[in-house]
């Protein structure tokens, strides 16, 4: 068996994780009487993300000096997905009463998280290959920070759907473009 392979093998173990979490909680999320279409979106925009981002794993099979530290740093992917899994879907989400509620007790989470996610995205290159690169794909990254900023100021069901609205939008239209190749990441 090849490394790549091996490591593969664990990515797979925690984005599928993330993914089982995610989709536990869609029936509970979508039962008509509880449901909050903005909660509803996020959870399909990480089902989406982490399925592109498994899929752009691709591009590390020919890594050659394979490290413990960037074994790691790449399950670090897949931990934050997971970690915001548990943000949107709680371990027993049939208990949730109004998931619009739950949403806005829980939005501070999930925007520093997603944040956080940005802030691993930038060092993913330099760590992975010890470059420096910042070119217009960050300026991109960049723009993500002002949905977060209103994301953890407001809560105007408008603004969070509009957030909510922005972030699908960019996200299926990176999975149809960028991203529909194996191991798109390289070609950032």
């Amino acid at each position: 068996m090849e490394l790549f392979n091996y490591i593969a093998i664990a990515f797979s173990f925690v984005y599928t994780a993330a993914a089982i979490r995610l989709l536990g909680g869609l029936s509970s999320a979508t039962n008509r009487d509880r449901r909050y279409i903005v909660h509803l979106l996020f959870i399909v925009i990480m089902l989406i993300s982490i399925i592109t981002s498994f899929w752009g794993i691709w591009a590390h099979r020919n890594l050659e000096d394979w490290k413990l530290y960037k074994f790691i740093f790449l399950l670090i992917d897949g931990a934050l997905y997971y970690f915001i899994a548990t943000v949107l879907v709680p371990e027993n989400p049939n208990e949730i009463d109004s998931w619009k509620d739950y949403y806005y007790k829980n939005k501070h989470k999930l925007f520093y998280a997603i944040l956080t996610f940005l802030v691993y995205i930038q060092l993913n290159g330099f760590v992975l290959t010890g470059e420096f690169y910042f070119g217009p794909e960050q300026f991109f990254h960049l723009i993500f920070l002002i949905p977060i900023s209103f994301g953890l100021r407001s809560k105007n069901h408008k603004v969070h759907l509009a957030i909510a609205c922005f972030y699908i939008i960019t996200t299926f239209t990176m999975m149809l473009t960028v991203a529909s190749e194996p191991g798109w990441v390289s070609q950032l």
